[in-house]
């Protein structure tokens, strides 16, 4: 569904409780069709980093896919704001295993349908809407023909 960046906005804002706030230290993009999503390149940590996504998960998914492999960066990550199981079905994930932190909280270790390994770990409790954010980082599928 098309949809103006302003409208994207209020789809975020209604999704995750929090006002957004846009952080120029990622590059926007914007499709009315599939949402908007900060993506910025960690050269330090050699990671492709989606920031602020909102709209078709699975496409800002292969499009940061894409962008890692065409640089040769071999892994993604992002912050899930919502319930992090969901995300690991969505991105078509299965648990393989999970592990306590010390503060009591699950850490889980996942596969995809490819054998691409991602982990979502519990990253800080949000005091405003109670809810457990995660980092979740995944390495990217290398397109070798």
């Amino acid at each position: 569904m098309r949809k103006s960046f302003e409208e994207w906005v209020q789809v975020y804002e209604d999704k995750t409780g929090k006002p957004f706030k846009r952080d120029k230290v990622f590059k926007m993009f914007y499709y009315p069709e599939k949402g908007f999503c900060e993506i910025g390149i960690d050269r330090k940590n050699n990671i492709v980093v989606l920031h602020q996504v909102c709209g078709d998960g699975m496409f800002w998914r292969r499009l940061a896919e894409v962008l890692a492999d065409s640089l040769g960066i071999p892994c993604c990550g992002t912050i899930a704001l919502r319930g992090v199981l969901a995300y690991i079905r969505l991105f078509g994930y299965r648990v393989e295993h999970t592990e306590k932190t010390q503060e009591g909280m699950t850490r889980y270790f996942c596969v995809d349908e490819d054998g691409c390994k991602g982990t979502c770990s519990p990253a800080w409790l949000d005091e405003d809407t109670g809810r457990w954010s995660y980092f979740i980082t995944w390495e990217v599928k290398r397109n070798e023909f």
